[in-house]
């Protein structure tokens, strides 16, 4: 699901992008692309909550920086 949801990050930012640069030249860096497409998806994923407590679901909470409430039923 995780791989999903870049997927449609990184589409959708580039066309955002894309469009801003056709209709009014208004230039971002890659970087800054970046940081929104990484912002976007750690704030969609601590939205989220009773995510399986695996090992991989750990690693990526450590390097993304999710909360830690994802791993918490409501």
């Amino acid at each position: 699901m995780l791989m999903r949801l870049i997927l449609a990050a990184v589409i959708y930012y580039i066309w955002r992008e894309r469009n801003a640069r056709f209709h009014s030249d208004a230039l971002r860096t890659s970087s800054m692309i970046f940081r929104d497409i990484v912002s976007c998806i750690v704030s969609k994923v601590n939205s989220f909550c009773n995510m399986a407590s695996s090992t991989t679901n750990r690693r990526l909470h450590m390097a993304w920086g999710f909360s830690d409430d994802i791993f918490n039923p409501i």
